[in-house]
């Protein structure tokens, strides 16, 4: 550095340092070793201070062991300064980095209270306004007497989190320690607040800034701010070196959103974003990358054109005149849906229709049995694809006939015809677009649509909103969120949590909300599951009817991944989302209940929590909800793997989209897991009677608890319902229930082999034929059930 200044080249060099270790390991310079980070095994890694626990209730300044006895401390605690973790200690993988980094920190001078009023419980959040450029704010919660305004002020700054206490104010102070994520807080906002704390004519204090932002991998915010810096003191030359880096650190983060769009599906946006990347000093090998993803775009629009050529080619050169129609009708649908996403089922038609080996007839055969079957299932028969084709519409007729005589006779259509196996009709279920429409008059907004669907007979229709994500393809399974609002919140509100709300004054808003479910890809489902005037969660059957119901209708409509699918919701939302997925383990890929208290039946149902992943999110200050939850918490805790309960710090009764970003890293690991291969569930409820493939029917009474008659009488045990595969192709179930019934699918038996079931120790099944596939059975479920990618082929009834 010119002028050699001692003082500018160390700062120089701290600066450089930190920017090339987030290079070069994606660690920052370490100014203490405070934390630790930790990678679990489902490859999520968390960093904080690490500690151990035997219970989430557990003061951990405090610890006390059993007289006499050893400490058992099974639970580990991640305390990043925003939130504790606990995950159970079996979970963790490997301890990446035993010396983690210690965090930048920038104080905010605030006139915070010391004395006045204490604050042990926040109540439900009313209002908050901005912040201010000074970081002030007013924070609305109702009281016990009404709605209580606190005076907040930001009063320090860090990467993960910023720290907002209560302000020294009039008539009343309080005394409250609150932190927020600072992600969450605007970029103009966060740049107005760090200008009016730094000192601008202090280096090292500006520089402060710039390492903030590199910490909180705000990289365009710290190259800014560096460039800035710059410019305002000339004599730090050497660090122009460090905002070129910056850049480079700014390009890979777009390559990294690019990605993260195209595992999304979101084809055109990719196309778009990679042709007007940014190459000015950007360095060859990201350069690179964005040219091998374009260049691999390329190569598919290229095969694409290559498909619709030769299809056309060889449709025309068919002789026969009905024949040449169909494939003019396929011919036509395939130029209209093939896309990135479905071009994979033209692979065999690819490779083998190229030269005179077969007529066009075959090649034409290829060509519709790809696109209906996959091209692991391509045949060159052409009566069999034409019989496909000819399937694939009754198939639709079917999932499509609301009356029982009408369905009954395409059955017998669809046995009669020729490839019409439950093996081909399976996978047909599979490729399939979803069976039912997206009604035009009920869309409401881009991508977004009301709809209604019968609970049950006599009980009316349940009203839900689905919300899809950009370039939404019903070839494509995306997957899903079921979301269930609290009390005061609408459905509306719940998309907005988590697909971000729509933005205001534009006209006609064309584009749409841009949230975090709308970046990752997920269909986002809002049940409006409460009854007018409710005020809390019944756990009665209606309302398991509402949100089952919803799902199954959005199945038949929407391309849902049904192998990943999330139920959440908040407050009360999030006490039906815990009673609802203990009560359904076999349908979900995890559970996220916000701000819920486990009650009734969440008490009694602990053996099902083992069969689904869970998160928890609550506030340390909403009520004791953590020490209320705790005896259910370190269950799930000490007896299971996939387990995750979040505590934000000084929180109390609100959304926490502090947490949105680690919920899509969590739920972008997980998927619906298989049926286990044993399996013991428990049922208080008459309609707490499917798991996986057994279903129940006339449970005991003395087992069967109404939840209006909640508590249960002295002695009253739940109901066990067991189920266990066998080796030799062999399926058992005990239940004391008067009617079980065995659902069978090539994920639980081997058709090919004798299949034997065996209900109460008895058996179900004769020796000589077991159990056949049944075409009535696979498509009466696909129809009922709307999870074409997973439907029963089979099913045994007993007695």
């Amino acid at each position: 550095m010119k002028g050699g200044n001692p003082r500018l080249t160390e700062i120089a060099v701290n600066l450089h340092q930190s920017i090339w270790l987030g290079v070069a390991a994606g660690l920052l310079i370490a100014y203490g070793s405070h934390a630790a980070t930790i990678q679990l095994e489902d490859g999520r890694t968390l960093v904080g201070k690490i500690g151990e626990t035997s219970g989430v209730a557990e003061d951990p300044t405090k610890p006390s062991a059993p007289a006499g006895g050893v400490k058992v401390t099974p639970i580990l605690i991640v305390d990043d300064g925003l939130r504790r973790t606990f995950v159970p200690k079996a979970f963790v993988r490997d301890i990446i980095d035993q010396e983690a980094e210690r965090q930048i920190k920038i104080r905010v001078w605030q006139n915070d209270a010391e004395h006045g009023m204490g604050l042990g419980r926040v109540g439900r959040m009313v209002r908050v306004t901005p912040f201010d450029q000074f970081g002030r704010r007013i924070y609305e919660m109702q009281g016990p007497g009404g709605v209580i305004s606190v005076v907040q002020g930001i009063t320090e700054i860090t990467p993960v989190y910023t720290r907002v206490r209560g302000l020294s104010a009039e008539p009343t102070s309080y005394v409250w320690d609150q932190r927020i994520a600072t992600s969450s807080i605007p970029r103009e906002t966060l740049s107005m607040i760090l200008q009016q704390t730094a000192e601008q004519g202090d280096l090292e204090a500006r520089l402060q800034v710039v390492r903030l932002y590199l910490q909180g991998e705000r990289y365009v915010d710290a190259r800014r701010e560096l460039e800035q810096v710059l410019i305002d003191f000339p004599e730090a030359e050497d660090l122009a070196a460090d905002a070129r880096q910056l850049r480079q650190l700014g390009a890979r983060s777009i390559l990294k959103e690019i990605e993260l769009r195209r595992d999304a599906g979101q084809y055109p946006l990719v196309r778009q974003l990679l042709e007007t990347f940014p190459s000015d000093a950007v360095a060859g090998e990201t350069l690179q990358q964005v040219r091998e993803m374009l260049k691999a775009l390329q190569e598919r629009d290229a095969l694409q054109k290559e498909v619709l050529d030769r299809l056309r080619q060889v449709v025309e050169g068919i002789a026969e005149p009905k024949v040449r129609a169909i494939g003019e009708s396929v011919e036509k649908e395939i130029a209209a849906e093939l896309n990135d996403i479905s071009l994979p089922r033209m692979v065999a038609f690819l490779n083998l229709s190229d030269g005179d080996a077969l007529s066009n007839e075959q090649k034409c055969a290829l060509a519709i049995s790809g696109w209906l079957l996959g091209a692991n299932q391509a045949t060159d028969n052409l009566p069999t694809a034409l019989s496909l084709f000819h399937v694939r519409e009754k198939v639709l007729a079917y999932l499509r006939e609301p009356t029982p005589a009408v369905r009954d006779r395409l059955l017998v259509d669809i046995r009669d015809m020729e490839g019409a196996s439950v093996a081909r009709v399976a996978e047909l279920l599979k490729l399939m677009a979803p069976p039912l429409p997206l009604p035009e008059e009920a869309q409401q907004a881009p991508g977004q649509f009301e709809l209604f669907t019968p609970i049950g007979v006599g009980q009316g229709d349940v009203r839900y909103l689905v919300q899809l994500p950009p370039y939404y393809d019903p070839l494509r399974s995306y997957p899903t969120i079921v979301t269930l609002n609290g009390l005061g919140y609408l459905p509306e509100q719940q998309l907005d949590f988590w697909s971000g709300p729509l933005p205001k004054n534009e006209p006609d808003n064309d584009r749409g909300r841009m949230g975090q479910a709308m970046r990752h890809g997920y269909i986002t489902i809002a049940v409006d599951w409460q009854k007018p005037h409710q005020f809390q969660y019944d756990f009665s059957a209606r309302e398991h009817a509402s949100v089952l119901a919803a799902l199954r209708d959005a199945m038949r409509r929407v391309a849902i991944d049904t192998d990943r699918v999330f139920l959440t919701g908040h407050d009360m939302g999030g006490d039906a989302a815990w009673d609802i997925g203990l009560a359904h383990p076999d349908l979900w890929a995890g559970v996220i209940p916000f701000l819920a208290r486990p009650e009734k039946f969440a008490l009694w149902y602990g053996k099902n929590a083992e069969y689904v992943p869970w998160y928890f999110v609550q506030g340390e200050l909403d009520g004791g909800k953590v020490a209320a939850g705790a005896r259910e918490y370190d269950r799930y805790l000490r007896g299971r793997d996939d387990m995750t309960v979040v505590e934000l710090l000084g929180r109390g009764h609100e959304p926490f989209s502090d947490e949105i970003q680690r919920l899509f890293d969590w739920m972008g690991r997980k998927k619906r897991r298989p049926p286990p291969e044993q399996f013991e569930v428990v049922s208080m409820r008459p309609w707490d009677s499917f798991y996986w493939w057994l279903e129940v029917q006339d449970l005991p009474e003395k087992s069967m608890v109404h939840p209006d008659n909640w508590p249960p009488e002295r002695g009253v045990r739940a109901a066990p319902l067991r189920g266990r595969k066998y080796a030799g192709n062999k399926l058992g179930a005990v239940a004391p229930a008067g009617r079980v019934t065995v659902w069978l699918s090539p994920d639980i038996v081997d058709f090919d082999k004798p299949v034997e079931v065996e209900i109460n120790r008895r058996r179900a099944t004769s020796r000589a034929a077991g159990a056949e596939p049944d075409l009535a059975v696979l498509l009466e479920d696909a129809r009922t059930r709307g999870d074409r990618k997973r439907p029963f082929w089979a099913k045994v009834e007993w007695p």
